[in-house]
């Protein structure tokens, strides 16, 4: 057979270019891979919707840091999963939350001289010497320790959300929480044990700022009674918004709710209007923490980015909560200097607490009792069907 040499040369620069080609795919998949190991990247623990999601591309965007989000519902979850050495580099957590885990020795202190070194001298930043006179009074009612772990973040309060139609706000001014218990009205609680628990102690007029077992024991009997007087009263979060944000639909005349959802309730639906009730409520402060063992310097570079005032006033557009510092206070939120309270944590009492909630939640309305007599009647007949078909069975055989 004649050799083609025209073609055997075709064939090797081929082969040639190939193996070439292979290995600089190789080389970039190589490199790419070593770059993607190389990128740091920056745990945030946080709630759902309380980040602008632009925030976390612009700082990106700027550090070339990666943000991994990792989300929770409650703050007795978060404090689980940071006790159990699950790897956060920052979280965002509520004050009462905090005070547990400095107790505990899960957080490192705030290095303030860290977070100067990160500013920049052309931008301008909210420092501590920036709180508002709001701020200033509720970090009195705070943890002696509590600004050496954490930076706050946004602030609110407890509050009444209620339907214009439905009651007149004289009714609330005059009966406080109590109002919850009015036949005519259908009402929903926030559906955890701190604020829950909460409207006992006020309703029955004890403090929470310093709790005994038996004022705890109070306010559960108070929060047992209003289901026992109304099976539908609601415990719920999240799903406020959704159930009251349509005009005319709404779920609940009266909802125990968060000032930043009140407020925006209020905005979106002008059925609605809010009130902080006459025996005061619960202040809640959430900060920005660094468990053990966290990423130190990235942390520092976040709440530092966080803190630049144009990045922090965008942000606080989209949360719409109550900002801790000068030039974004909102005169809708008033702060009651003695009646305004906020948790202190104590082993024991959270003990209580939890132990209290579950029997609340445990506890069956009325509407319960209704479907276990359904479900019983349900299953008996099903039990008597099958019997007969038996019997019916065994008589036609024989």
């Amino acid at each position: 057979m004649k050799l083609n040499i025209k073609k055997i040369l075709s064939y090797f620069g081929f082969g040639i270019v190939f193996v070439l080609v292979v290995i600089l795919l190789i080389k970039f998949n190589k490199s790419e891979s070593e770059d993607n190991k190389s990128q740091q990247v920056l745990t945030l623990f946080n709630w759902g919707e309380y980040l602008d999601p632009q925030t976390i591309i612009d700082f990106e965007k700027e550090t070339k840091i990666k943000v991994k989000q990792v989300l929770f519902s409650s703050n007795e979850l978060a404090v689980t999963k940071i006790k159990s050495h699950n790897k956060y580099d920052l979280a965002i957590l509520s004050e009462y939350a905090i005070d547990q885990l400095i107790q505990a020795d899960f957080l490192e202190k705030i290095d303030k001289d860290k977070l100067k070194e990160k500013e920049e001298k052309e931008k301008e930043y909210y420092s501590d010497s920036q709180y508002n006179d709001k701020y200033k009074e509720i970090n009195k009612k705070l943890p002696n320790n509590f600004a050496d772990y954490a930076v706050p973040y946004f602030w609110g309060k407890v509050v009444l959300v209620y339907n214009k139609k439905k009651i007149k706000k004289e009714e609330i001014e005059d009966k406080g929480f109590k109002i919850l218990k009015d036949a005519k009205l259908k009402v929903a609680l926030c559906n955890n044990s701190r604020d829950s628990l909460m409207i006992g102690l006020k309703a029955n007029g004890l403090s929470i700022d310093n709790l005994t077992p038996e004022d705890l024991k109070k306010a559960k009997n108070w929060i047992l009674d209003l289901k026992k007087e109304k099976s539908d009263v609601a415990f719920i979060n999240d799903q406020l918004i959704d159930r009251m944000l349509q005009k005319n639909q709404e779920y609940y005349d009266v909802a125990v709710a968060y000032s930043g959802d009140a407020k925006f309730l209020k905005e979106k639906n002008d059925n609605l209007d809010f009130i902080s009730p006459k025996e005061g409520t619960n202040i809640w402060v959430d900060a920005l923490v660094m468990p053990k063992e966290s990423k130190k310097d990235l942390a520092y570079q976040f709440i530092t980015f966080l803190r630049e005032k144009n990045n922090y006033n965008k942000n606080l557009k989209y949360v719409k909560y109550d900002s801790p510092y000068k030039n974004n206070e909102n005169n809708e939120i008033e702060i009651k200097e003695k009646e305004d309270q906020v948790y202190k944590y104590d082993e024991n009492n959270q003990k209580l607490i939890n132990t209290y909630w579950n029997d609340i939640i445990a506890y069956p309305s009325k509407k319960d009792y209704w479907l276990f007599v359904l479900s019983t009647l349900i299953v008996i007949s099903i039990f008597v069907w099958y019997v007969i078909n038996k019997l019916s069975n065994n008589y036609i055989r024989i």
